[in-house]
């Protein structure tokens, strides 16, 4: 068994691809980190290609993960599969632009992110500043990479005061990919 898990690893180290199953935590961005960084120091593919099913999850860690993405000198194509929200869609979004690709069941989900803060008066204004910074940090992100324009319509739409969960062709519509793959049939 295992030796079959260590084949399947390396055939698909040797054509770059990694995945983000599960929620964007501190164990899933290291080993996401890890493997970009490898891949840029072995230098043996032309891309690498990020495959996200992914909740979200911790804001710190996934951009821990773009901020990568971004460094990397290989680009890092994104494909969406199953569900795609929260964090896993601002990563999903980092993606090379013209190659972020979603399968045509995924499930996309855009919202604000929440939070708890707790302490005495002092550090509760210490934890509203390091949110607003990570708000204003969310906000970039989705100008940048997306068609939307304007900090309004983007918290009306995208970060309103609900989830917005929304269908590939949607998030095509807003640019927050780029293709929506079509599923091969197989031959009966």
């Amino acid at each position: 068994m295992k030796e079959s898990k260590d084949a399947e690893k390396k055939g698909l180290d040797e054509h770059g691809i990694i995945f983000l199953s599960g929620p964007v935590d501190g164990g899933s961005a290291e080993t996401l980190c890890k493997e970009i960084i490898q891949y840029n120091l072995e230098g043996k593919v032309e891309r690498i290609q990020l495959i996200v099913n992914s909740p979200g999850g911790s804001c710190a860690d996934g951009f821990a993960v773009i901020d990568l993405m971004e460094w990397s000198k290989i680009p890092v194509y994104t494909i969406g599969v199953g569900m795609v929200a929260s964090m896993g869609l601002l990563i999903l979004m980092a993606g090379q632009k013209g190659r972020r690709v979603v399968t045509p069941n995924t499930s996309l989900l855009s919202h604000r992110f929440s939070g708890f803060s707790f302490g005495n008066h002092s550090q509760l204004l210490a934890s509203r500043k390091i949110e607003d910074q990570l708000h204003e940090r969310i906000i970039t992100h989705y100008l940048s990479h997306s068609r939307v324009r304007d900090r309004e319509t983007l918290e009306k739409t995208l970060l309103g005061d609900v989830d917005y969960w929304m269908s590939p062709q949607e998030a095509l519509d807003f640019g927050l990919i780029d293709i929506v793959e079509p599923l091969q049939k197989q031959a009966a």
